[in-house]
């Protein structure tokens, strides 16, 4: 359990640290671009590991585990990100980030009630403690301004956000059924990322075509790095989901916007700063990781 709860740490990390270098990315490179080349370079990186290690695996799936795999793709790449981004251009940001951190609430409820998971005492009080914590974090801070799109709230938003995270949790879910039970965790990983890569393909490539050429060359690389971090990150996902439940994964995962904050601070000073909402909200969350560790490997 212990190395699950690694991890699964592992995979907060990764996304947070792709979180960051994203952020960077885009002030030059536009957000489709942005998207298709960081699927693109995690699929290269967590796709060929899969191809040479296990490649006897790939050749050997069946049509059970194709199927979950083709759902896994669909739903972690062009549902729950369509999804989020349409909830965030109609209600904000501040408004559609703290709806989506329900993730891991939503993913704790499927875990008990569709794969039987008996989480302990300690998990179940973490995981609430944890969801506190990032609404603190994200919650919005004083006017915003109109750039949260105050004049065109719509409540439609709100269900799209809440969906987001319904999406991201379900597939929480059959991952774990995937990755411990039908597919090798690096497999299944790297044919998910390499689904979601596909239809993001077709769905962009007509317009990241017309602009791609004339993009800052470095701002294209940390995207692309940004993609090598996010991939290694749904591959650690996928390491901790086939050794641990579902109901102490998702928790500590659901960890990044935190520990994306945090690097941004560190490593991006113009652009972040901290107040104290952002420091209790650390505290508290920090106080329901801890919670849930101690419950998985206790």
């Amino acid at each position: 359990m212990a190395v699950a709860v690694a991890f699964a740490l592992l995979a907060a990390c990764g996304f947070a640290s792709g979180n960051v270098l994203v952020r960077v990315g885009t002030q030059k490179v536009p957000a489709p671009t942005a998207a298709l080349l960081t699927v693109f370079s995690g699929v290269v990186v967590v796709g060929g590991l899969a191809l040479a290690l296990n490649l006897n695996d790939i050749m050997s799936l069946s049509t059970e585990a194709m199927g979950w795999i083709l759902v896994l793709g669909i739903m972690g790449y062009p549902m729950a990100r369509l999804f989020i981004i349409t909830a965030i251009s109609m209600v904000g940001a501040t408004r559609a980030v703290p709806m989506a951190g329900l993730q891991p609430v939503i993913a704790f409820t499927l875990g008990v009630i569709l794969l039987g998971e008996r989480p302990d005492l300690l998990v179940i009080v973490g995981t609430p403690i944890i969801v506190v914590g990032l609404f603190l974090v994200v919650m919005p801070r004083g006017n915003r301004g109109p750039s949260d799109g105050s004049a065109n709230v719509r409540h439609f938003g709100y269900v799209l956000a809440v969906a987001a995270a319904a999406t991201f949790a379900s597939r929480d879910v059959i991952s774990r059924h995937v990755a411990s039970d039908l597919i090798d965790p690096l497999v299944s990983a790297g044919l998910a990322l390499t689904v979601g890569g596909v239809i993001l393909g077709v769905i962009l490539s007509r317009q990241v075509a017309t602009t791609v050429g004339s993009l800052p060359r470095n701002y294209l690389l940390l995207c692309a790095l940004a993609g090598v971090f996010q991939g290694l990150a749904v591959a650690s996902l996928f390491q901790a989901l086939s050794r641990a439940p579902v109901t102490v994964v998702s928790p500590i995962y659901a960890t990044q916007p935190l520990i994306t904050l945090i690097l941004a601070h560190i490593f991006l000073r113009r652009l972040e700063t901290i107040d104290i909402l952002l420091a209790v909200g650390t505290m508290v969350s920090v106080v329901g990781v801890v919670f849930v560790v101690l419950g998985a490997t206790g």
